[in-house]
């Protein structure tokens, strides 16, 4: 590997360790990236990587990244980015970097909701609704989805087939995740397009310049787009702003699941291992709930209703 990595430095350097690149596995790097349509083409570089061969897209246009319920009592939704193609077909991007219960779940529900909003453009009740493609980069092991993915991919598709025949009988929704928490290549090991795609997204934070391996027009682009000094100065500050708030969230929330988990230990060994879980659960969202975190974030990291949080 030629390229030498920020925390690689010869012992007994004092030469301040600025990092160079954005963390791009973070929601305030990978919108100050992608999100960035200054960028387009790197997220469309990055997208035909991933998309199966006859799903190309050559140009994309942003969308705009909430859809509001559709009644008062439903909530909106929000991604981290969506845009869409040429031809109608809209491509959903989430970045994943914590345990969440029910996470294909809420995948589906993101990608019904923008399937559904496709059928609101007056086309005559003729049903010609594009497909959508949600992708979702995953740092972290999901229990729910192990079990499905193939182990030999980092890449795994899920969609309407036909049981036996493995047929789509049309394109409609789509599921795609990128299990980066799988890839353990060093970049002498890497291959595939997809392999420096994949060592690119988990060390850029790391790394002081482009690697000679990588140099090409396309990683050329997503390492320039990647570089913090480059930001516009109201994108910089922004992502500053971003990541600042991220770290306190990451912080609460592993600090919430080490008391957590040190308490429900203890008391399960009289009360069980299912009280000991439940237990862990609420010191979680008692110490978010101190803290003043939304509800239903701490729903989301706790896995407690909305209705339990308000109780506590």
């Amino acid at each position: 590997m030629t390229s030498s990595a920020v925390e690689n430095r010869p012992a007994g350097s004092r030469r301040a360790v600025v990092q160079r690149y954005v963390d791009i596995l973070t929601d305030a790097g990978l919108k100050a990236v992608f999100g960035n349509q200054r960028n387009k083409d790197v997220l469309v570089d990055m997208l035909n990587v991933i998309l199966p061969p006859h799903r190309k897209v050559a140009d994309i246009t942003y969308e705009t990244t909430e859809i509001p319920g559709f009644t008062l009592f439903n909530k909106s939704v929000r991604f981290d980015l969506r845009c869409r193609g040429e031809d109608g077909r809209q491509f959903i991007v989430e970045l994943q970097c914590y345990h969440q219960a029910n996470f294909f779940r809420r995948c589906v529900l993101y990608a019904s909701k923008a399937y559904d909003l496709g059928s609101q453009r007056g086309d005559g009740q003729e049903y010609d609704i594009p497909p959508v493609y949600f992708i979702g980069l995953l740092d972290k092991d999901l229990q729910d989805l192990q079990k499905f993915s193939p182990e030999d991919s980092i890449i795994s598709e899920y969609t309407f087939r036909e049981k036996t025949t493995m047929m789509v009988p049309d394109e409609t929704i789509f599921t795609i995740f990128v299990e980066l928490n799988r890839f353990g290549k060093e970049l002498e090991e890497c291959e595939t397009l997809l392999d420096k795609w994949c060592f690119s997204l988990t060390h850029i934070n790391t790394l002081d310049k482009l690697p000679d391996e990588l140099r090409t027009e396309a990683f050329e682009r997503l390492f320039q787009a990647c570089e913090i000094a480059r930001f516009e100065p109201e994108v910089k500050l922004k992502y500053e702003k971003e990541m600042i708030t991220e770290r306190d969230y990451y912080n609460m929330l592993n600090t919430a699941k080490a008391d957590g988990l040190a308490a429900g230990l203890a008391e399960g060994e009289s009360r069980g291992r299912a009280e000991g879980r439940e237990e862990e659960k609420i010191r979680m969202a008692k110490a978010f709930k101190e803290q003043g975190v939304a509800v239903s974030i701490i729903a989301t990291a706790s896995g407690l209703s909305e209705a339990q949080i308000a109780e506590l």
